[in-house]
């Protein structure tokens, strides 16, 4: 098997991103492995310019992204203290575009052995619309790569 010893979980607090965390726990904790959890932010100037491209947009004062970072923060490691895992965790939030080449970027820099990661799934036009952070993150990754699924019971609940 494998000799993981740094697990990198991206969490965008979705039910998939949770089931993702709680099989990377348990897989960290069997190996031994550090675990930690990346959530990118994407300015709120990018999504709407991004949203609206082509139209005339809006101009409005720039956004301090300080407070919207300490804010995810926080949340991330109120996710990790909730997890039943013994090891180290640490949290880290980025500043982005480009979810993928963020979670690429974290990866290489922390010496990643794999990446466990949330997907949703998609098939047909909601693949080709919406895409998929987890399949961009697998063509680039520095390191094997883990999808997870929530099982729809998790996901109800």
């Amino acid at each position: 098997m494998a000799d993981y010893r740094v697990v990198v979980v991206p969490y965008d607090f979705s039910e998939h991103a949770r089931a993702a965390l709680h099989e990377a726990a348990k897989l960290s904790s069997r190996l031994g492995a550090d675990l930690h959890l990346v959530h990118v932010v994407q300015s709120p100037m990018y999504l709407y310019s991004f949203a609206y491209a082509g139209e005339a947009a809006a101009v409005s004062p720039p956004i301090d992204m300080t407070e919207i970072r300490e804010d995810a923060l926080k949340s991330l490691r109120e996710v990790a203290s909730e997890l039943d895992f013994g090891g180290n965790v640490e949290s880290h939030v980025l500043e982005g575009v480009n979810i993928a080449d963020a979670v690429r970027t974290t990866a290489e820099h922390l010496g990643a052995d794999l990446i466990v990661m949330g997907t949703h799934g998609r098939t047909g036009l909601a693949h080709v619309f919406l895409g998929s952070v987890a399949e961009r993150t697998l063509r680039t990754a520095p390191c094997p790569v883990l999808t997870v699924q929530a099982r729809e019971e998790a996901a109800a609940t």
